[in-house]
């Protein structure tokens, strides 16, 4: 008796930014063992040769357009910078994929995160943005913890980290929010400074910034972003406080702190990832992505809250209206005026400073 053996549905994936990110992009797809790398685009060819040379990858461009009308893509994932992302992911949707994944921040405006969610809705492509951390064994402890209640009511949660709200501001805020399952933001305040013309990978960025957000259900988080510190914290740390304890948590570990003194929380283990996942999405296995890009515009929207709250000068109440990047509004109007002159990017060598245009 002939016996038939199945093999495992492979999707063909498309990497378009060939730069440090893109390998952690392509093994994760790989992971999954569904997936199989069938082309890859950089605007710097070298690159993009050189990457699809260490994967074994055989089709390499320079113009990840012509990559897109060219290859039967059902995949994309977006490792470029962020000014570019809005672009990217209207044109994959136009040209028919199944599902994007983009790299964080999802775009540079609210207007630009609305159209990316626009566009991929009226084409039924799946939009996913890759804040790593709701995958996380640390960051599923934290959340499946606090649905059990036993700390009470969560008030308030308290994080900072640095090099821009933009850049890292938008994991603490999409990874917070996600402990707390996803509450919808009803007022945000905030307050910038830029005295130094500080760039992040292209875009303009404070030097420092600070935002209260007011949760629909009362909770709040308060998080800062360079501010001045008189010793070092761990690089993600969060303390939340509760009605009946708190939680601190790092990348590492969570502890607790209830009526029984400290603890630990032990980390829960998953096998899902971000790309396993949006597999699932497109396949109709899950309702909806941990990381749905739904829940990235509304990141999206606190970030631009502050930075409007701080042109306003007032508490800005949701939804907000202003679809604009208002702090590349401030910048233009010379609203935050820079005392400190001489551009610098934080993320690039000095060399490249002056060959990247703000958008």
């Amino acid at each position: 008796m002939q016996v038939l053996v199945m093999s495992m549905v492979k999707y063909a994936v498309g990497i378009i930014g060939c730069g440090g990110i893109a390998s952690s992009h392509i093994q994760g797809w790989l992971d999954t063992g569904s997936a199989e790398i069938v082309a890859v685009a950089d605007i710097d060819l070298a690159k993009a040769e050189a990457l699809a040379s260490k994967f074994s990858v055989e089709r390499f461009y320079g113009d990840y357009v012509e990559m897109l009308k060219r290859e039967s893509i059902d995949f994309i994932s977006i490792c470029t910078w962020a000014q570019t992302h809005a672009e990217i992911t209207v044109k994959a949707a136009e040209s028919s994929v199944k599902g994007v994944l983009c790299e964080k921040p999802m775009a540079v405006s609210l207007g630009e995160a609305n159209m990316m969610v626009e566009v991929c809705d009226r084409h039924g492509v799946k939009l996913a943005i890759r804040h790593q951390r709701r995958f996380h064994p640390v960051h599923l402890s934290v959340k499946e913890f606090l649905s059990k209640g036993r700390l009470g009511k969560p008030l308030l949660a308290h994080g900072r980290r640095e090099d821009g709200l933009l850049n890292n501001g938008s994991h603490m805020i999409n990874t917070v929010r996600f402990w707390l399952g996803d509450p919808e933001p009803e007022w945000v305040i905030g307050q910038v400074e830029r005295k130094t013309d500080r760039y992040e990978r292209g875009i303009p960025i404070e030097d420092l910034c600070v935002g209260l957000v007011s949760f629909k259900d009362g909770v709040k988080l308060l998080i800062e972003m360079d501010t001045p510190i008189t010793y070092k914290l761990e690089w993600f740390y969060v303390v939340l406080e509760c009605t009946e304890g708190l939680l601190i948590v790092t990348d590492e570990e969570a502890k607790v702190l209830s009526s029984e003194g400290w603890s630990k929380l032990r980390p829960v283990e998953d096998k899902t990832t971000e790309f396993s996942q949006l597999i699932d999405w497109v396949e109709g296995k899950v309702n909806m992505h941990r990381s749905s890009s739904y829940q990235s515009r509304i990141d999206m929207e606190i970030m631009m809250a502050i930075y409007e709250s701080s042109r306003l000068r007032s508490l800005v109440r949701m939804p907000l209206k202003t679809l604009e990047n208002p702090l590349f509004t401030m910048i233009k109007n010379g609203e935050l005026k820079v005392e400190k002159h001489g551009r610098y990017d934080i993320r690039l060598p000095r060399e490249m400073w002056n060959l990247l245009k703000p958008p």
